[in-house]
This record gives C-alpha cells, sequence and structure tokens, in this order.
C-alpha cells in the first residue's frame, strides 16, 4: 500500500517526493527547482521586512520552487501561482499589497488571480509555519501537513471512480441539527463540523484512522481501494475516489441516505 512518509522536519521534501513518486513515477521528472540566487532574493526582500523565510519552504524552492509538477497549483479551481518567479514579481510591484501583507507577518507563498492566496503566519524560530488565507483565517496546520494534502489530493485522483457531495453553510447548518450534534452558530464551528465528519466516516463503513497530516480543517484517510478526503474550510466537502464500482455505490448510498433526510 502506498504510504505518505513521516519523519523529521528536516526531510520534508525529501519525504514528499518519495511520496508522489511512489505512485506517480513521472511527477518528479516535472519540477523543476528555484535557482539559489532567486531563493537569495526572495529571502533577502523577507529579511528587510523583519522576517525570514522558513527552512521547510526554503527546502520546498530548492526542489520545486520554480515548477512544482502542478502540487500546489490544484488548490481551488487549479489556477493557483505559486512558482518563484510569480512571487517575486508580486513582491516587486508596487501596486500589489504583498508587503503589506507582509509586514502583518503574512507571507505570500502561494497567488491566485480571485485574490484567494495563501500566506504563512511567520513567526520567529517558526520553520513549519501555520498557513492561512487572504484574511488570515486557519487554512493549513503547518506547510508541511499543506504540502502532503496536496499530495494526497493527487493520490485520490490515480483510482477510477469518485463520488463528491458538497454543503452551503445553511445545509451544513441542518445536518448538524438533524443529526442532534452541537451547533452554537450557523453551520456550526469546525470543531462541530469535525465531530459529524468522525460520525460519517463511522457511518460510511470506513474503519481506517484519519492519516498524520489531516488537521483541524482536513480529514484525510486511505487504504490500497479507496481514498476519502473532506474538507471543512468553506462548509463540508466529501471528495471519494476508490477503485471498485461495488464499493463506490455502497458510499453514494449511504451518503444519499444521510443527506436525503435534511433536503427532505
Amino acid at each position: 500500500m502506498i504510504e505518505f512518509y513521516q519523519g523529521t522536519q528536516d526531510s520534508v521534501i525529501k519525504r514528499l517526493c518519495k511520496t508522489i513518486s511512489s505512485f506517480d513515477k513521472s511527477w518528479l521528472q516535472k519540477c523543476t527547482p528555484a535557482p539559489e540566487n532567486k531563493i537569495n532574493q526572495l529571502n533577502e526582500i523577507v529579511a528587510n521586512h523583519g522576517y525570514f523565510l522558513p527552512k521547510v519552504y526554503i527546502d520546498y524552492l530548492k526542489v520545486l520552487g520554480e515548477n512544482d509538477g502542478g502540487l500546489l497549483e490544484n488548490e481551488y479551481d487549479g489556477f493557483m501561482e505559486p512558482n518563484i518567479d510569480t512571487i517575486i514579481d508580486l513582491f516587486l510591484d508596487t501596486d500589489f499589497d504583498a508587503i503589506d501583507y507582509l509586514n502583518q507577518g503574512l507571507f505570500l507563498f502561494s497567488y491566485h488571480w480571485t485574490e484567494s492566496h495563501c500566506f504563512f503566519r511567520l513567526k520567529m524560530g517558526d520553520d513549519n509555519p501555520l498557513v492561512t488565507d487572504y484574511n488570515n483565517h486557519y487554512f493549513a496546520e503547518n506547510f508541511e501537513k499543506y504540502l502532503f494534502q496536496k499530495a494526497f489530493i493527487l493520490f485520490k485522483e490515480k483510482f477510477e471512480h469518485k463520488s463528491s457531495v458538497g454543503t452551503s453553510i445553511i445545509t451544513c447548518d441542518k445536518l448538524l441539527k438533524q443529526y442532534s450534534f452541537p451547533c452554537s452558530i450557523c453551520g456550526g464551528t469546525s470543531e462541530e463540523q469535525m465531530a459529524f465528519v468522525l460520525w460519517l466516516v463511522k457511518s460510511l463503513g470506513l474503519d481506517e484512522k484519519p492519516t498524520w497530516f489531516s488537521d483541524n480543517l482536513n480529514y484525510c484517510c486511505y487504504n490500497e481501494h479507496y481514498a476519502l478526503h473532506i474538507n471543512l474550510y468553506n462548509s463540508i466537502l466529501i471528495v471519494f475516489t476508490c477503485d471498485s464500482i461495488a464499493l463506490k455505490n455502497k458510499v453514494d448510498s449511504i451518503l444519499k441516505s444521510i443527506f436525503d433526510k435534511v433536503a427532505s
């Protein structure tokens, strides 16, 4: 079975490459490292404002900084731009607000044309920082987990059959109340939603424990036959892929029975 390798902070990128290459032999051939002079240029820009690039990000740049083989591009609609040339250009663009964000301790590492950018929340001595959205809201527990969550998305696309269910905040609110889960605000907090997710996974008959790179907004589990990713960033988004049409039909039937009670 494919393994998502866990280890020390100084081995993140080595483990990431080993993991993805185990299910996509051609992926690393698409990747291009960032030149050292560009890494130094970006680090100097950040240092001029009292911060330093996190080590895990520097390690990422050294192997994947110019082209990461589509790893981080697949956020949102697949049009994120994490390459170092784009990031440097944005920091040098006086009409763009990358420096303003940096002065607030937020480093832009992945750009999106709709302004749905991704940032690091920089702190002195934190080499594996929290990932946030453009409003400084929690997006992933740290950069290491974020990278492996993106690798998991590449992995789950390898299965032939796919099911997905998305909810609005209103629908999520109805779900939590229908199944007697706490719901202190409309749609529930991420903690309240995650309690529902744990019940949902059990209801689907999936016994695998969450992966080590799961966090407050991402529940991931898998085995050799399926992959399940549930994201709670906007509301509840469920994506299930598998190698068996029978398993897909079983999961579809259970999801339908759960969600139909809300729709009825």
